[in-house]
Parts: structure tokens; sequence; C-alpha cells
């Protein structure tokens, strides 16, 4: 027979037991946070995180424009490697292709390819690659060599010949030319950072007040609820635009990575996206009664999205064309591109002006709805 005391333990852990199941039974929404949660991370970073780059996506400028060159395109298409954006007419589609973020990479054919084929002369063609994202560009250049060497063999089999003349294939990295994989990475770094000061933070603020209890006491006196939450929002804003001086500081003495383009219009980008993030804790804090919702939320909303759909890891041609098209809904897809292309390409708002108004309809949209929202949870 058990001793007495022990029968007491047993009970005692029982009912805790049963209170505590009882508790987390009647708070469906944590129940339910933390049921879509294991699925949720699993099918991001299942999409999300990738180490296969394929289709990649290229222009294709064919000067010589002869049944060689075609041939030289068509084992292009059928490789899997690679994904034919256009064929473009000049230099400057070209140029415009990768600035604008349409490619990653552009083959440029020269006019005399055939006829140096024809002549058993050695020719070359000239492969020009963002190197933005380190990675995709040195996985690029390869897909290229291979896909070229693949070709001088098979002319080589249907002509019969042993010493069909090489394909020189000269490279050329723009944006990023040491490849250096920092170069990338920071400017996404500014929009986690952003997005957590922003977002997480801001939700956590706001609903630790209601767990104290405190914010009842704050709604009985003559402050409005809109007061309350410029209140609330303008010291994190500070602390986030301090964090971004920060990084651009910490990129540059620690790591060498230098702004090319305009300060100016980067504050601009991110103080879009901060209102963006900021709107976003707003929201989290009138659906969230505690903070382990709010934390829970805010990540699932916030911080996954910003890290895994918004091509700050891996670039988003990369992902299935379901999780593209979620990843549109999503300001920070938007936010990465701009930020980079300032950062590496010195390219203003005369190239980044659709991430410019796609920010401002978001800002706009996600701060008035969670606004109007807050003041009707509080009055």
């Amino acid at each position: 027979m058990p001793a007495p005391g022990l029968r007491r333990s047993f009970r005692t852990i029982r009912a805790i037991l049963r209170r505590e199941f009882l508790d987390v039974l009647r708070d469906r929404r944590s129940l339910a946070l933390t049921m879509l949660w294991p699925i949720s991370m699993l099918i991001m970073y299942g999409y999300g995180i990738r180490y296969d780059v394929d289709n990649v996506p290229i222009t294709i400028l064919d000067h010589s424009e002869t049944p060689e060159s075609r041939d030289l395109s068509e084992q292009m298409l059928r490789s899997g490697y690679f994904s034919v954006v256009r064929f473009a007419r000049d230099e400057r589609e070209v140029e415009h292709d990768l600035m604008n973020d349409a490619v990653r990479a552009a083959i440029v054919i020269p006019r005399d390819f055939a006829a140096d084929l024809r002549s058993d002369q050695p020719t070359a063609i000239q492969v020009l690659i963002d190197g933005s994202d380190s990675n995709t560009a040195t996985i690029a250049q390869g897909y290229a060599l291979a896909i070229v060497n693949q070709f001088v063999a098979t002319r080589r089999a249907g002509l019969a010949k042993a010493n069909a003349p090489p394909i020189r294939i000269a490279s050329r990295i723009w944006y990023n030319p040491e490849l250096k994989s920092v170069n990338f990475i920071v400017p996404g770094v500014i929009a986690v950072i952003m997005m957590i000061v922003g977002a997480i933070l801001t939700a956590l603020s706001i609903v630790k007040e209601k767990e104290r209890g405190t914010i009842e006491q704050i709604l009985v006196s003559p402050i409005r609820p809109l007061e309350m939450m410029i209140g609330k929002l303008v010291p994190y804003m500070a602390i986030a635009l301090i964090d971004l001086a920060i990084i651009i500081c910490a990129g540059y003495l620690l790591f060498g990575v230098p702004i090319k383009g305009s300060i100016f219009q980067l504050a601009i980008f991110a103080l879009l996206y901060l209102f963006c993030a900021l709107g976003v804790g707003v929201f989290v804090s009138t659906i969230a009664d505690n903070m382990q919702n709010a934390m829970l939320a805010a990540i699932f909303l916030s911080l996954l999205p910003s890290v895994l759909l918004s091509g700050f890891v891996f670039p988003l041609e990369d992902l299935p064309a379901p999780i593209q098209a979620i990843s549109y809904l999503f300001p920070a897809r938007y936010f990465v591109t701009a930020i980079r292309g300032i950062y590496l390409k010195r390219v203003g708002l005369e190239v980044l002006w659709p991430e410019a108004i796609l920010l401002i309809v978001f800002a706009v949209t996600i701060v008035g709805f969670s606004a109007s929202r807050f003041q009707e949870r509080l009055e």
C-alpha cells in the first residue's frame, strides 16, 4: 500500500494536470497556434530552405542567329538548369534585365559564332552573371560551362571529329565581382531586424499592458486609443532606425559592405517597411490575449516570412510556384529587393518605383486596418 503522503501527491499532481489540460483546451486560440505551428514550420522550411539551384532565369542575346547558335540556345532550354525569360535584341535589354532582377544571368553569343565553328576555329560565348547572390552566381557559371562542354561533345560526335574546336566561356560577374556572400546577407539582415523590432517587440509591448491590467487604467484616463497606439509605436520606430544605422555602419566597418546607391532612398524604403512592421505588430496585439500567443503569432506573421519568403536566404525563383505566389503577400519581398538594389546595384527609384509603390500600399493598408481594429477593441 502506498504511503498516505504519496497518495496525496498523486492526487495533487492529477488535479494540477486536469486543470492544466482544461486550461489548454479552453484557450482555443493558443491550441490552434500550437497545432498550426509545426505544420507551417515544416512547409516553410521544407520549401523555403533549398540548396538545389535550378531554373535559373536567364536572357539570351544571340548575335549569330544561325542553326548552331539556336542549337546551343535549345540545349540551354532543355537542360532544366536555366529558364529563358526572353531573347534580348541588344545589350541594353540585357543590362535592363540584370539590373531589374528579371534574370540572374545572360548568355551572349557572338556574331561570328557559327563561322568560327565551321572553320574549326576556337570561339567564345560571354556569360554575364548577377553576383548579388554569390551561391547562385557560382552555380550558374558551372551550369553554363557544363552545357557548353556537352554542346561541344555532341558536335564532335555528330561530325565524327575528335578535335572539334573548343568553346571558351568568358564570364563577367556584375554587382558583386568578388562573390562575397556577406554582400548578399547584410541587406537581408536589415529586413529581419526591422521586422523583429517593429512587429514582435511592438506586439509584446501592447499585450504586456493587457496582462498587467494596466491597459484598463489607461483607458479610464482621458487618453484616447489612437494616442496610446502612437505613444507605443514611436519608441520602437526610433529603436528600429537606430538598429538600421548600427547595421549599416557595422556592415561597412566589419565586413567592408558599402552602400553603392543613395542612403537617402535607402532610408525612405526603410521607413515604409518599418510602418508595415509596426502595423503587423499592432494587428497581432489585437488578436493575442497573452504574450505567448503574441510571440507565436508575430513570429508566424512577420519573422518567418521575412526570412524565408523574401529572398533573404534563398532566391525566390527556386521556390515552387504556389510558395512564390504567397511571397507576394508579404512586404519583406519588396523591401529586400529594393535594399539589395540600392546596396549592390546603385539603382534608385527610377528602377525600384514598383517596390516603392507596393510598400506604400502595404504600409497604408496594414497600418490603417490595424489602427482601426485597435480602436474598436479598446473603445
